[in-house]
């Protein structure tokens, strides 16, 4: 699957995270639907979690991990998810590899990708 960045007047497309308001939600609409995402952060783990809801409150996804450069939700998937590909990185710094309390929201932000080519 090949994923490209997607491109809107050059402008690159993410989520804006605000990690310091972790825990807490907010609504977005990608592509023709709205959908809430409510971060939390496991301390005991070191780690991000969010939960993602359609825009009827039906769970879509609860606890998933935030990893560095891996995609969003895409161990269960079908229409219902969002169509861009969702990738947590980095794209001003090589060395980031990881997310932590100090990067999230600033330096590792939630790109989307366009799924075209799969």
């Amino acid at each position: 699957m090949a994923l490209q960045l997607i491109d809107l007047n050059t402008d690159v497309q993410y989520i804006d995270v605000d990690a310091s308001r972790v825990p807490y939600s907010f609504s977005i609409k990608l592509t023709d639907r709205t959908y809430t995402f409510t971060f939390k952060y496991n301390a005991e783990g070191g780690f991000y979690t969010v939960d993602l809801l359609d825009v009827n409150g039906n769970v879509l996804a609860f606890g998933e991990i935030v990893r560095y450069g891996r995609p969003l939700f895409n161990v269960v998937e079908d229409e219902r998810f969002p169509i861009p590909v969702i990738i947590p990185h980095c794209i001003t710094s090589d060395s980031i590899s990881e997310i932590t309390t100090e990067n999230f929201g600033r330096d590792v932000k939630l790109y989307l990708h366009d799924r075209k080519g799969e």
